[in-house]
């Protein structure tokens, strides 16, 4: 949500005194915030968002933000990274935190807790988030502040979760907040700018630039941003939330886009002969249930007529009614994903019985196959179908699924290094277990 400059010199105007307090007499913050800064520390927005391009502050601004009210008893903040390994480099934020602390002999640091306390008995702690199994240590927690640094490397459910964390002390004027900073790119690049980005996200942002930053060489630091590849100066240089990746190992972004399809315009009259439905089952709180309804006709095209996905960890409501509405295509395999180590044979069974009315009605048959390649190599067979024009898509598909379809035909890799960098290919895996039907019973 854009904020206007109307906006910040209000706010400036009625915290101004409050900003004084906890900013420029606090002497636990011994940077002078810069503009941007100042209009991050005195909003009063429950949720905020800070940065968009390199160099802009982020992490000074988090940090201060975080101390703004340590003299304040049982004030407890919190402060995120992806990993522990960013957590702890040299100059990252708990780094910087101990710089601006440990001069102060009156602060106590737990090095096990990784938290520094204060003579008023407020707590400002440091920690990871890898994995959903992590969020457990925070089960308990109660916070007035957390902060998210990077924030477009978490999955949103991560971000909600701490959210939840939040409590308003009683009788106090300490206010509750959820502060983050990032740059564009990274795998919540998607959701970050739809909570945050969009002109009708709910949440304000407040854009900062290394230009922004006095305490930078920045004719320098511009000079570095230039040597990066095209996608990463737009996101890094010019905080291009719209910057995307276009050509990929496998298929371009321009392909794709020509491979969409107008049911009334085009296919309507073509003769349907197999259709199959592909699911690539959640294995981590991140994943997403995906599903892919595939239909090969008797002219030699193959259609994706609906594609669906959902976090949930009960999706078996979606999934019936998935089949349901594609119940005209006459599907004959509902084909799941059988992960390696998993107990395939009890999850196979549970799906038989979520389905067996519709078994029953339609003649479905549910399955598994187990994925015995890597995810680059499922995509591969569908995207040689797509540039030899004989896959397309229904533009009809809801856009927001096939936009993170086509986003993971791009970014898919052979590296799992590179791929650690991106969601899951959810709904590619989705399609991909629908296609293998497809290829048993029909020679393509």
């Amino acid at each position: 949500m854009k904020i206007t400059l109307k906006s910040l010199k209000k706010n400036w105007k009625k915290y101004r005194v409050d900003f004084k307090s906890t900013v420029i007499d606090n002497k636990y913050i011994p940077h002078k915030p810069f503009l941007n800064q100042v209009h991050f520390l005195t909003h009063p927005s429950e949720e905020l968002l800070y940065g968009g391009q390199a160099g802009g502050g982020k992490s000074d601004a988090l940090l201060m933000s975080a101390l703004q009210y340590v003299s304040e008893p049982d004030y407890s903040a919190l402060i995120l990274r992806k990993t522990y390994q960013d957590l702890s480099r040299p100059n990252a934020i708990m780094d910087r935190a101990n710089k601006w602390l440990s001069p102060h002999d009156e602060l106590h640091w737990n090095s096990n807790t990784k938290t520094w306390t204060f003579p008023s008995g407020a707590t400002l702690s440091f920690g990871y988030l890898s994995h959903n199994n992590d969020l457990d240590q925070y089960q308990g927690a109660e916070l007035q502040f957390v902060g998210f640094d990077e924030l477009t490397q978490f999955p949103e459910n991560q971000y909600t979760y701490l959210h939840s964390r939040l409590r308003k002390l009683e009788d106090s004027d300490v206010p509750i907040r959820m502060r983050a900073g990032t740059n564009p790119g990274g795998r919540g690049h998607e959701w970050v700018k739809d909570r945050f980005i969009k002109d009708e996200a709910p949440n304000p942002f407040i854009a900062s630039s290394y230009l922004d930053n006095v305490f930078l060489d920045r004719d320098q630091y511009g000079h570095q941003l230039d040597k990066l590849d095209e996608l990463t100066r737009l996101q890094l240089k010019y905080g291009d939330w719209n910057a995307v990746l276009k050509k990929g190992l496998l298929i371009s972004r321009d392909r794709l886009n020509t491979a969409l399809i107008s049911y009334e315009n085009t296919y309507k009259s073509w003769q349907p002969s197999f259709c199959t439905i592909g699911i690539d089952p959640a294995s981590t709180g991140s994943d997403k249930f995906a599903m892919s309804c595939l239909v090969y006709f008797n002219n030699g095209k193959i259609v994706l007529v609906d594609l669906d996905a959902t976090p949930s960890a009960f999706p078996e409501e979606l999934l019936k009614n998935f089949i349901i509405r594609n119940a005209h295509w006459n599907p004959y395999v509902v084909n799941f994903e059988q992960e390696p180590g998993s107990d395939s044979t009890y999850a196979l069974k549970h799906w038989q019985g979520v389905l067996k009315d519709l078994i029953r009605k339609y003649g479905i048959v549910v399955k598994k196959t187990q994925s015995s390649h890597s995810k680059y190599n499922r995509a591969r067979p569908t995207a040689n179908m797509i540039r030899n024009n004989r896959l397309y898509f229904d533009n009809r598909i809801n856009s927001e699924r096939l936009r993170d379809l086509f986003n993971q035909y791009v970014y898919v890799h052979p590296d799992k290094e590179i791929m650690n960098e991106y969601p899951s290919p959810d709904e590619l895996d989705s399609l991909g277990y629908a296609f293998m039907e497809i290829q048993k019973v029909i020679r393509l």
